[in-house]
C-alpha cells in the first residue's frame, strides 16, 4: 500500500491523475507548467501498477499481457516514456545495459496564442487573446498532440479501463480541481 494515505487505490489515483491535468493545462509560468506536465505523465504511469495490484496481478508472467496492450496504445507510451526518462534521465536496456530508444517522436514546448473567453452573469461575454506556453506531444504514431488533447486522452483512456475493471471513477467537483 502506498504512503499518501489519499492515494489508496486506483480510483483515488485516477482523481490525482485529473487534477495533474488540471494544473497542468492551467499553469501560468513555463516552469510550472512543465512540473505539471511532469507529475501528470508519472501519474499516469502509476495507473498501470495501481490497477495490476487492484488485479491481483503479481508474477511478471500474469502481469505480461496488460504491459503488451498498454504498449499498444501511443498516449500511454509517451506519458510513460516522458515519466521515466525525466526521472531516471536517460533510459537503458535493462539487460545491456545500453540507451534505449524511445518511441516518443518529439516534446516541444513553444508560445502559443489562446482566447480567453469570460462570461458576465448578464450573457455579455469579453473575448481577451492571451499568449502562453504549450506543449505538444509527438506520439510513436506520428499524431501531434497539444497538451489539452493529450490530457483527454489519457484520461479518458484510463477512465474507460477502470470502468472496465469495475472501478468507479466518479467526477470530481471544479472546486477539488482548484484545490490547492
Amino acid at each position: 500500500m502506498p504512503l499518501a494515505v489519499s492515494l489508496n487505490s486506483p480510483a483515488a489515483l485516477f482523481r490525482k491523475l485529473e487534477r495533474e491535468g488540471y494544473r497542468a493545462y492551467h499553469a501560468k509560468s513555463p516552469t510550472t507548467k512543465s512540473d505539471h506536465f511532469f507529475n501528470f505523465c508519472v501519474t499516469a504511469a502509476s495507473m498501470r501498477d495501481y490497477c495490476l495490484e487492484h488485479l491481483g496481478k503479481i508474477e511478471l508472467k500474469d502481469k505480461q499481457p496488460f504491459f503488451d496492450t498498454w504498449t499498444m496504445v501511443p498516449a500511454l507510451v509517451a506519458a510513460s516514456e516522458i515519466a521515466n526518462s525525466t526521472k531516471h534521465f536517460v533510459l537503458r536496456d535493462r539487460n545491456t545495459r545500453a540507451t534505449k530508444a524511445l518511441r516518443t517522436r518529439a516534446l516541444r514546448v513553444k508560445k502559443a496564442k489562446f482566447i480567453d473567453v469570460y462570461a458576465h452573469d448578464d450573457g455579455r461575454t469579453l473575448v481577451v487573446p492571451s499568449a502562453r506556453t504549450e506543449v505538444s506531444i509527438t506520439l510513436s504514431d506520428g499524431t501531434i498532440l497539444e497538451l489539452y488533447a493529450f490530457i483527454r486522452e489519457v484520461t479518458d483512456y484510463w477512465r474507460t479501463y477502470l470502468d472496465s475493471i469495475g472501478v468507479k471513477s466518479r467526477r470530481q467537483p471544479l472546486s477539488q480541481l482548484l484545490a490547492r
